[in-house]
């Protein structure tokens, strides 16, 4: 290997350690929700919709701890939108499964193993 190879692999080192170093400082949470094949849907954040990457999961992600109040609509208006209050975790992650229980949706929470029903506040989480 020559010179100029071995410079720009260290540089291309140096650069991904930098970026892993500051991301590990970061103290962000994310929260992951699955929904169905069936039932497309987008999530909205503080009032803005989230760019959608599948018709079936979101991910949001660089999220503070504390209470987070999401909105989920469905695509053409196929279901009325639901609101969940959701409490992030510190430096932690959520994951929901977004589930038809009659004539609502709810998030089933993956780690609590339970249902949020839509406007009511997720109880805080310990330890996740």
């Amino acid at each position: 290997m020559d010179y100029k190879n071995t410079l720009g692999v260290g540089c291309i080192l140096w650069f991904v350690l930098l970026l892993s170093t500051n991301l590990a400082a970061q103290p962000f949470s994310y929260i992951y929700i699955q929904g169905d094949k069936e039932n497309p849907f987008y999530v909205k954040l503080h009032g803005q919709m989230l760019p959608r990457y599948g018709k079936n999961y979101c991910i949001i992600s660089e999220l503070t701890p504390g209470p987070v109040e999401i909105e989920i609509l469905f695509q053409q208006h196929s279901f009325p939108p639901e609101k969940f209050t959701l409490q992030v975790p510190e430096n932690g992650s959520l994951g929901f499964l977004l589930a038809k229980q009659g004539a609502q949706f709810e998030l089933y929470d993956l780690q609590q193993k339970k249902y949020l029903k839509p406007g009511k506040e997720e109880e805080s989480k310990n330890g996740h």
